[in-house]
């Protein structure tokens, strides 16, 4: 089992990612970055077979996944 630190650092490193996007997207004064991932990660996802990404992130190479579906939704770029 992965330790607890390690899963919170990688749902930081999402935070950091929605952040990021937010701010180059125009307008992040009023985005609440933590309420928009805690939603996201606990929400079933089409895209990921109807799983939650909060599952998705528990297994080997979930991050990258994730921040691979991430990064073309900013640019409505889907694959």
């Amino acid at each position: 089992l992965r330790s607890f630190m390690a899963f919170n650092a990688e749902i930081n490193s999402l935070a950091a990612l929605v952040q990021r996007m937010a701010e180059e997207s125009g307008n992040p004064q009023d985005f609440d970055t933590r309420s928009c991932l805690d939603h996201g990660l606990v929400s079933f996802v089409s895209g990921l077979g109807q799983r939650r990404p909060l599952d998705i992130l528990k297994q080997p190479g979930g991050l990258d996944l994730l921040r691979g579906l991430l990064l073309p939704a900013q640019s409505g770029t889907f694959s």
